[in-house]
């Protein structure tokens, strides 16, 4: 497993045991590709721990990577009793998206109102943030609709801006495609929050924490 610049994003090579229907045996590792690996992309995928983006650097083997076998041998697929398809060893190189509470990252403002702004990371996931995880200098102006935009120091807020994770939720039947990962976060460092929830006494619950709230009331 290896972290990239971005804490949330790690790249990890996992082995597989599939099998390979007997109609793509002529081709198969874009068989093993598209019915595999491609339809892990953008879900959640237990043995990395978080959401598959890419992968890349597919090799079948006869036996697990890490056995002594040679790379010019031919890989053979073995067949278990009478059952049709045969099976061998896949493994993939993942780009894992893996979210943790309290780092950082760039995401770009999509939409503002005056309870909260949504913002998008790598262009698939959104990212809430509730008024009270703004800053208190920042001002909100109504438009003439129910959006507007937020003022900040340097201006109307937008483009991309460093955000805290504060809190997230995703399904995990591989069915959500990205759309079920759910993101919460903070434009405020983590003491101005402590100092704020002090002052104020007991925080206001955030998106997440107060639907979990009302399912489990």
């Amino acid at each position: 497993m290896a972290p990239l610049p971005d804490t949330n994003l790690y790249t990890e090579r996992i082995t597989q045991y599939v099998s390979l229907p007997p109609a793509a045996l002529a081709a198969p590792l874009p068989a093993l590709c598209a019915s595999i690996f491609s339809p892990l992309l953008l879900s959640y995928f237990p043995p990395a721990r978080g959401i598959v983006l890419t992968y890349e650097d597919v090799a079948l083997s006869s036996s697990p990577p890490g056995t002594n076998t040679s790379d010019q041998d031919s890989v053979l697929l073995r067949h278990v009793d009478e059952y049709a398809a045969p099976f061998l060893w896949a493994t993939a190189t993942f780009l894992i998206f893996r979210p943790r509470r309290g780092s950082y990252i760039s995401a770009r403002v999509t939409g503002q109102s005056k309870t909260h702004i949504t913002l998008s990371y790598l262009n698939i996931f959104p990212i809430s943030v509730l008024a009270t995880q703004l800053p208190e200098t920042w001002t909100f102006q109504a438009g003439t609709t129910d959006e507007g935009v937020w003022q900040t120091e340097e201006g109307d807020l937008s483009g991309d801006v460093q955000v805290r994770l504060l809190d997230f939720d995703a399904r995990t039947d591989g069915k959500s495609k990205g759309k079920g990962m759910r993101l919460e976060g903070s434009l405020v460092g983590e003491e101005v929050q402590k100092r704020k929830e002090k002052s104020k006494g007991k925080g206001k619950k955030g998106i997440l924490k107060g639907a979990q709230a009302a399912v489990e009331a």
